[in-house]
């Protein structure tokens, strides 16, 4: 085997590696999903490359291309089982990235500029779109989330449940399927980093709760001024009692302004929020209305 065959070899090992490693990171936000999606582009354009240099001429197109889409699925297919979350949007990045290399090398001199030019196009697409998303989600402020928003489609951070946004009137946020035998999630809920982190000025978070079940079960809002996951007394977090039916939730700014240990919140640097279900009870699923702050008229 020749140079070539040795650094397809070899690009196809630390594509495997970087794929596929454990991850013990917290969750990605919008930006980082982003680069993870750019960097799809990258690894397969990169692998397209490679094994083109080596392979025949009939098998440099189509072929390499579906070996490397069916490649990308398989990733995919396998990341939740090292704790990396499973995207269809990386394996189209990645599909797309194999697809500018091996769709353009029967056209002469022209295939290099070609070939570059939609791989950068392709690898600056995740990050434009999340930038578009997050100066979306900036406008509308001080709304947090809005059913029904393209910008408040992705971003979230889910704790045993899936969300979905069936109309414009609520978020439907799903329990994961139990089989009654293995543990529930603890604390099922959403989290969401918000794009505009100064909270200053604001009169109250409001929402609006919709419970199905028969019996009243406790809730709470959670706001994090600091990054990662700090310990209870250096967050914010009030429970609440919810009757079935729906349930007007407001937090006063007084309230909301201090942690649960007495320390004073630093509004200005809102890292986190989320409503997550304290009971440990039996769920298909809760509603969300539209979350936004109240605003005092002379915000700073």
């Amino acid at each position: 085997m020749g140079r070539s065959g040795w650094a397809a070899a070899l690009g196809s090992a630390a594509a495997v590696l970087l794929l596929l490693s454990p991850s013990t990171l917290p969750a990605a936000g919008p930006i980082r999903q982003a680069a993870g999606g750019s960097a799809h582009v990258l690894i397969f354009a990169g692998l397209a490359w490679l094994w083109g240099r080596v392979l025949p001429v009939h098998l440099q197109g189509g072929v390499l291309w579906g070996a490397l889409a069916l490649f990308s699925a398989s990733v995919e297919w396998i990341q939740p089982c090292v704790g990396r979350s499973a995207e269809w949007t990386d394996w189209l990045y990645g599909a797309g990235g194999a697809a500018c290399i091996c769709g353009t090398w029967r056209l002469h001199w022209r295939r290099g500029i070609l070939r570059w030019a939609g791989v950068l196009v392709l690898f600056s697409a995740p990050l434009a779109w999340a930038l578009a998303l997050r100066e979306a989600e900036i406008r509308v402020f001080p709304s947090l989330t809005e059913p029904g928003a393209l910008w408040a489609r992705g971003g979230w951070v889910l704790n045993g449940v899936r969300i979905s946004a069936p109309s414009k009137a609520a978020f439907r946020i799903a329990g994961e399927p139990w089989d009654g035998k293995s543990a529930r999630f603890p604390y099922p809920g959403v989290f969401r980093a918000p794009a505009c982190s100064d909270w200053r000025g604001m009169r109250a978070w409001r929402a609006e709760l919709f419970w199905p079940g028969p019996d009243p079960v406790l809730f709470a809002v959670r706001v994090d001024d600091r990054p990662g996951n700090p310990p209870y007394a250096e967050r914010f977090q009030r429970e609440f009692a919810v009757t079935p039916g729906w349930n007007a939730v407001e937090i006063p700014a007084e309230e909301l302004g201090r942690t649960s240990g007495g320390r004073p919140m630093r509004l200005d640097q809102i890292h986190r929020w989320g409503v997550f279900l304290v009971s440990n009870a039996r769920f298909d699923y809760f509603l969300l209305s539209a979350v936004r702050l109240e605003l005092k008229e002379d915000r700073p």
